[in-house]
């Protein structure tokens, strides 16, 4: 993504907070000087639910299920096409890097600086938005270490260069310096572990924080820390955080949703899939506690990217997931012989959801070789998404721990490819000493009759983005990936 804007900086992406049509009229104060002023204890919690957490897309052109169609590659965009590539120069030298999530994390930061001293709150409101606020600012710094900063490992993760921790709303700031990766995790941890208690209110909608995704995340980040037993107790708590929920919570069975008469058809003929499906974007998925989409599969390069061939054989043909891609181009007839190509319709989700809690929940049981309750999770998300008959875990598989956690890492594949999950799986798996071998580590771009024409290799490098030639010359002491 291009940015004009030469005082970009480091910190966020603008010094002004858009506010969007839902806030209230004056929401914010026009100062003297022109400033714009949140006071009131209601204006922050105002800017709070109006923040939301964006991903960069990087993620979804980088996991290994990915493959390209060369009839179409050419027409995604630059940047796209040397992530696929694993090219480490992915930006062109006046580009920036995507880094949505600063400008929400400048949005955090200001709400904590400022919210103990605004007027006409309770303080156990303030407690409440301040803790919203810095569970927000964790997830930012999830993102941007996982954008630019090495996967945890434990024996180096004291000296690997991390990201900038940045707790300041200051637009003056620039002199910016990378923490060590285990610096930034203690930091979102720290962040996430003081705001749970003060996080009280029952689940209501997955476009705001609360105790359930905050107790997600920090699972998510003890899964990626390798910290089994961490994050097993922190997921449970996600789960009992559940209780009370005020809207609906629940995996979708796809056998009623997606069957030919469900009740998320019909199809929007050939081009855009189930057509009465919830919209995540509006928090209407019952199955998203947290909710962070991104586009990458959208129309721009729907075509250009797909599953690759080996994904695609990894479904039994019952599985009605497979309703969620087809093998047609979008706008078009041609057949693409290697691969599926995703409907735009479903949301490309990264955030915290009840399909990766359960898996990940059947993961962890299995790594401490809990086998039936490893495939009593794994088997509930699959006799949601497949006939019975189908969903059982094969009994070989489920009698070895080491089969039954693999047969689990590709159920997450089937569950989210092309929605950029698996990136994140890959960067974790990549410093596993069991499971590094789970890794595809070449991308493969298809002729339009199903020939190889290149391979592309992921290097250990190409685990981190690099943060480009135009903002590390803006911020000197920014050290640059290799």
């Amino acid at each position: 993504m291009r940015i004009p804007n030469r005082r970009y900086i480091l910190l966020f992406l603008t010094a002004v907070i858009v506010v969007t049509a839902s806030c209230k009229k004056g929401y914010l104060e026009v100062e003297p000087k022109g400033a714009l002023i949140a006071k009131a204890t209601q204006d922050y919690e105002a800017l709070l639910n109006t923040t939301k957490v964006d991903p960069s897309t990087a993620a979804g052109f980088l996991g290994d299920e990915v493959a390209a169609q060369q009839s179409y590659f050419g027409g995604a965009s630059v940047y796209r096409q040397r992530l696929f590539k694993y090219i480490g120069d992915a930006l062109l030298p006046d580009d920036l890097p995507e880094m949505g999530y600063l400008k929400s994390n400048y949005a955090f930061n200001k709400i904590i600086e400022e919210i103990d001293a605004s007027t006409g709150g309770t303080e156990q409101q303030k407690a409440q938005i301040m803790a919203e606020a810095k569970v927000g600012r964790a997830v930012c710094h999830l993102l941007f270490l996982n954008d630019f900063g090495k996967p945890y490992n434990e024996a180096t993760a004291a000296t690997d260069w991390g990201v900038p921790i940045i707790t300041a709303a200051d637009v003056t700031k620039t002199d910016y310096k990378r923490a060590t990766v285990k610096e930034v995790y203690e930091f979102i941890i720290n962040d996430i572990t003081e705001a749970l208690p003060n996080l009280s209110k029952p689940f209501s909608h997955s476009l705001k924080i609360s105790k359930p995704a905050a107790e997600g995340i920090l699972a998510r980040v003890y899964l990626y820390m390798h910290n089994y037993t961490a994050s097993r107790e922190h997921l449970d708590k996600a789960f009992s955080a559940l209780t009370g929920a005020t809207k609906p919570v629940g995996l979708y069975d796809y056998n009623v949703t997606l069957s030919p008469d469900g009740t998320w058809q019909p199809a929007d003929p050939a081009y855009f899939g189930p057509a009465l499906m919830p919209n995540s974007f509006l928090g209407e998925d019952q199955e998203s506690i947290l909710n962070m989409s991104l586009s990458a599969f959208y129309i721009g390069s729907a075509n250009a990217f797909v599953c690759r061939p080996e994904v695609a054989a990894l479904y039994d043909p019952s599985d009605f997931r497979l309703q969620i891609y087809s093998n047609t181009e979008l706008f078009g007839t041609v057949i693409f012989p290697n691969g599926m190509r995703r409907y735009p319709r479903f949301s490309a989700e990264v955030g915290i959801c009840l399909p990766d809690m359960y898996l990940m929940r059947a993961e962890l049981k299995a790594r401490a070789n809990d086998l039936a309750g490893a495939k009593a999770d794994v088997e509930l998300l699959r006799a949601n998404r497949m006939p019975a008959a189908a969903a059982a875990v094969p009994a070989g598989i489920a009698a070895n721990q080491q089969q039954l956690v693999r047969f689990i890492l590709e159920e997450r594949i089937r569950e989210f490819a092309l929605k950029g999950m698996r990136w994140y799986d890959v960067r974790r798996l990549s410093t596993d000493p069991v499971y590094s071998n789970t890794i595809n580590y070449t991308h493969k771009l298809y002729s339009a009759t199903g020939d190889v024409v290149e391979s592309y290799t992921l290097t250990p490098e190409r685990l981190v983005l690099k943060f480009g030639r135009k903002l590390t010359s803006q911020h000197p002491l920014l050290i640059e990936n290799p």
